[in-house]
């Protein structure tokens, strides 16, 4: 590369040498974030053609919200031969300044959390609340003592054995689709069973299709923007971000993914970080941010479960922040060349992909054996102790009989 032995008048909030030192104060701050990628390229062309620098700072720590973006952005009549902050192709700029090349997109949204409180519970309990498993068993009890004064009936006629238990057994059997063996020599007694199994067997139809359904179906974690406005999600803003918050500039520059969430943001209600992240966890609120901001935060305070409960919904995506220089700058075609090639070497990538700054992941692994572990967990416990009983009744049965000797407990 050849050498460019002049000095460059540059704009930036902060001088390139001192950037990495604010990172603790301006952590939230996009403003900041962009102005160190921007620092970064700068860097990297000073390396390959050996020019001088002299920076404008722009007073950032004493300049209201609104102005601070403003203040680095071109003007008419402007000395300043590089803008260091990567900016987007607006009219406004284009009129003074020149674009050298797009060095990343930006994205900005709203996260928040969407619930699937359903998966936390005994799935196979989804199909039916509890007054329909109250009216199952209690149908169970009706249906086996109406059993057992029909088995009383056909006994004094027909003769046969006559039990209660067999009668409760076979009517839980029935539900269970695997029934007992049936005996029935009258004719209110065979159409009483005949009715009760065709009931059982459309309520088990019902159960084994509404738990296939639940199982088989994807939760559907997509939500665009109409469907958050017309959810109950309230809008909150995280105050440390310094996004531009006057009203005028948005309504002038209104398009149609603004239009649709405007009416909720004029809402908006400004948080502080510990407040604005139980909000998101905890509330229904959707997080107003560029999302870049937010990860290395979330990372950091939340677990994986309320990770994977997370979701992105983009108000602009993909909007390429570009390098800018005076637009009579003398070096344009040589700074052009030197940023494509800082990126065909992957400089431009690496300063990119902190892993910092990189997206969230959910392990969703951990979160499928957690659910498995939890759904089993209830009728394990439920069929041990239920053997449980059912040896106890043996050795009860055995010492029993073993006292009174009686059939078939003799030789």
């Amino acid at each position: 590369m050849n050498k460019i032995n002049e000095t460059f008048l540059v704009r930036s909030l902060f001088t390139c040498e001192s950037v990495g030192t604010y990172e603790d104060v301006y952590e939230y701050d996009p403003l900041w974030r962009q102005t160190y990628v921007g620092c970064m390229l700068l860097k990297v062309l000073q390396d390959m053609f050996q020019f001088n620098v002299t920076y404008k700072v722009v007073d950032y720590k004493h300049l209201p919200t609104a102005l601070r973006e403003k203040s680095i952005y071109p003007r008419a009549g402007d000395s300043i031969d590089i803008y260091v902050k990567p900016m987007e192709l607006e009219t406004d700029i284009l009129n003074h300044a020149f674009p050298i090349s797009a060095i990343f997109t930006w994205r900005i949204g709203f996260i928040l959390r969407h619930r699937y409180n359903g998966i936390l519970k005994a799935f196979y309990s989804q199909p039916f609340n509890t007054p329909v498993w109250l009216s199952i068993y209690t149908t169970i009890l009706f249906s086996s003592i109406c059993f057992y004064l029909l088995s009383q009936w056909d006994t004094r006629f027909f003769g046969g054995e006559c039990s209660y238990a067999y009668e409760l057994l076979l009517a839980f059997s029935a539900y269970c689709q695997h029934i007992l063996p049936l005996q029935a020599n009258s004719n209110s007694r065979r159409i009483g069973y005949l009715t009760f199994i065709v009931c059982a067997y459309v309520v088990h139809s019902f159960y084994t299709s509404n738990l296939l359904s639940h199982l088989v179906s994807d939760k559907d974690k997509t939500m665009d923007l109409n469907a958050l406005v017309e959810s109950d999600y309230q809008f909150a803003l995280l105050k440390d971000m310094n996004l531009d918050t006057d009203k005028k500039k948005y309504e002038k520059s209104m398009d149609n993914n603004l239009s649709i969430v405007w009416k909720k943001l004029l809402k908006v209600q400004i948080m502080n970080l510990t407040t604005a992240l139980e909000a998101v966890v905890y509330s229904k609120t959707a997080l107003v941010t560029e999302y870049f901001t937010l990860y290395p935060i979330l990372k950091r305070y939340l677990d994986s479960e309320d990770i994977c409960q997370l979701v992105e919904v983009d108000l602009y995506s993909k909007v390429k922040q570009y390098f800018f220089t005076n637009k009579t700058f003398m070096y344009k075609e040589e700074f052009k060349i030197g940023t494509l090639r800082a990126k065909e070497a992957g400089l431009m990538k690496k300063i990119l992909n902190l892993d910092k700054y990189s997206p969230l992941k959910c392990d969703d692994s951990m979160s499928v054996y957690k659910s498995q572990f939890e759904h089993v967990v209830a009728p394990i416990i439920i069929l041990l102790s239920s053997y449980v009983l059912a040896i106890l009744v043996l050795v009860g049965e055995r010492i029993h009989y073993q006292l009174n000797r009686v059939w078939p407990y003799i030789d």
